[in-house]
């Protein structure tokens, strides 16, 4: 009877044990019910908030590796001109869209990505209708409990705009703003590329200070619209003198520089500069005056005259002046040439002048 009595007590008690367990359980269950809940909503706020932030978004699932299938939201076609519908009968139009010159790149990105990193990237693309525009692609990496990489999300933004308004804030920054042309910074770093080209290919290379002769009396008669316009006229008739691979800047005031690589010959050099003469000479119409002004150039040449870009404008600086204290209207060699705008033009030889047109 005892036994019987144990017995029961034992039973009792496992079944206690057991429905302890089974609510354990059953709360366990409604825990993961819940977290499972929580995480789907994670993921759609997740979701929303990208698609918030972004142009679209693009998700990458991965297996060993490798990427399997990807899925375009429906926001890519403002973006892009194609429908998400398109990039899932072409898989490879998310490449096919990229230009050639920007394809390798993205290829290589693509594959640091698979690699776990989600370093971001910007490249242009091809949209639909033909035009070219930047966007920038963020990835976000999803791991398992493993660590292995098993999907990726790509953020999509486009950034044409800022792109273009970079571009305009660059050129601004490296062009004068009256006549267009490139400015001394970026006339210097031109001209330093130029002298190590010409280094290594052991070829001459000239520079010209140009100065327009008796500036100052047109802003003093007819006012400083007519003048920039003069200036404006100065930066078209000096363009036409050289190549187009050559460079011409404005330097500021009424002061110009030129450069051309690879000049050959230094006489070469001085038919360009009588040539920018001749066309100074020519009279200037414009807001309805007639200016005569006409011009002074010194020519600098690599390496006879200097080797470093600095050394080379100066020499063409004090070349021009020694034209212009000799009479104006003229052209001289660096190397005819004495040093310093101050030299008196009494102890000068004459420049070498050009006839007018």
């Amino acid at each position: 009877m005892a036994n019987d009595s144990l017995s029961a007590d034992a039973l009792a008690a496992e079944n206690a044990v057991l429905q302890r367990r089974i609510a354990e359980l059953e709360r366990l269950h409604e825990e993961c019910l819940l977290t499972e809940q929580a995480l789907r909503q994670g993921e759609e706020r997740y979701r929303r908030l990208l698609e918030s932030v972004t142009d679209y978004v693009y998700t990458v699932q991965v297996a060993n590796g490798r990427a399997v299938s990807t899925v375009h939201g429906p926001n890519c076609v403002a973006v892009t001109g194609y429908t998400a519908q398109e990039y899932q009968d072409n898989p490879l139009l998310w490449l096919t869209m990229v230009p050639d010159e920007d394809r390798p790149a993205v290829l290589e990105h693509a594959r640091q990505v698979l690699e776990g990193d989600p370093t971001p990237i910007e490249h242009r693309i091809i949209h639909k209708d033909g035009t070219v525009r930047y966007v920038r692609n963020t990835p976000v990496v999803h791991r398992d409990a493993s660590g292995a990489l098993v999907a990726y999300d790509g953020i999509i933004n486009d950034i044409t705009e800022r792109r273009r308004a970079e571009a305009l804030i660059t050129r601004m920054s490296l062009h004068d703003g009256l006549t267009g042309l490139p400015n001394r910074v970026l006339f210097m770093d031109r001209l330093r590329q130029t002298l190590r080209l010409a280094e290594r290919s052991h070829e001459r290379a000239a520079v010209y200070f140009i100065d327009l002769d008796r500036f100052k009396g047109v802003n003093d008669a007819f006012g400083h619209e007519t003048g920039d316009k003069v200036l404006q006229e100065t930066a078209r008739r000096l363009a036409g003198c050289v190549r187009r691979s050559d460079t011409v800047a404005r330097l500021g005031g009424d002061e110009f520089v030129a450069l051309t690589p690879a000049v050959g010959d230094a006489d070469h050099a001085g038919v360009i500069a009588a040539k920018m003469v001749a066309v100074l000479r020519k009279p200037f119409s414009v807001s309805g005056h007639d200016c005569q002004l006409g011009g002074s150039v010194g020519v600098a040449l690599y390496p006879e005259d200097g080797v470093r870009a600095g050394e080379l404008v100066r020499r063409a600086d004090a070349a021009m002046y020694a034209a212009k204290n000799a009479g104006r209207n003229a052209w001289r060699m660096a190397q005819d040439a004495v040093p310093g705008p101050s030299a008196d033009p009494a102890e000068q030889p004459p420049p070498q002048e050009v006839e007018g047109p």
